[in-house]
């Protein structure tokens, strides 16, 4: 019987060994897991509205200011610039006589101004009969005469000449018989007006504002008063 029992209780134990082992394989993870990392898709900003460059504006033209080199000032009190304007003419003084003894006979447009025989000449005066002196350079200065360096001016065929678009002030107006050209025009002769002579050259100009000053006039004459 003590036999049986140990035969039964073999059969018991190898049962449950078994029965251990069965469980065990079950326990075990049929595969092992792979750990996959896969990085996280890459992020891109797409703005709502794309910003616009303000456009190049592109000036259509170039403004150039216009120069005039002599416009034509209105008298005008309220302005600030003027001009000074006159006439270089041809002082003439006709006369007969003085060759071979004979006496002077004083004719159109002749003077005496001393007591001598010689002391004669042009009258001082722009008749209607004289011509004025075409071609001729002058100058203007700031301040009295003598002085120069501020402008020139050339006469035209009437001898007419003018200064234009200057501020009120003191400027002097002159000229020379020996440059600029002069000399191929004026030489011989010498100044008559507004005095004989070298003082006869230039004039002292006082200009107010606004003020277009005319008639501010030279008498010229060739050697022998023709």
């Amino acid at each position: 019987m003590k036999f049986n029992h140990l035969i039964v209780l073999f059969f018991i134990l190898l049962t449950l060994w078994s029965s251990a082992c069965n469980l065990t394989t079950m326990l075990q993870p049929t595969a092992t897991p792979t750990l996959s990392s896969t990085p996280p898709s890459t992020l891109t900003y797409t703005p709502t509205q794309a910003a616009t460059p303000s456009p190049t504006i592109t000036p259509s033209a170039t403004m150039q200011p216009s120069l005039t080199l002599h416009p034509t000032i209105t008298q005008s009190s309220t302005s600030s610039t003027g001009s000074i304007s006159g006439v270089l003419w041809h002082d003439i003084c006709k006369f007969t006589g003085g060759q071979g003894g004979e006496p002077v006979v004083l004719g159109q447009g002749c003077v005496q101004w001393g007591s001598a025989a010689g002391e004669f000449g042009p009258n001082q005066v722009y008749d209607s009969y004289e011509s004025g002196w075409g071609g001729v350079t002058l100058h203007i200065g700031a301040g009295a005469c003598p002085s120069t360096g501020f402008g020139t001016a050339l006469t035209d065929a009437n001898g007419n000449y003018k200064f234009y678009v200057m501020p009120p002030g003191t400027y002097c107006i002159s000229y020379s018989p020996l440059t600029d050209g002069n000399d191929s025009i004026l030489i011989p002769g010498g100044a008559t007006f507004p005095a004989r002579g070298e003082a006869g050259l230039s004039r002292t100009v006082n200009l107010g504002a606004g003020e277009n000053k005319t008639g501010i006039q030279f008498g010229y004459a060739w050697q022998f008063y023709n």
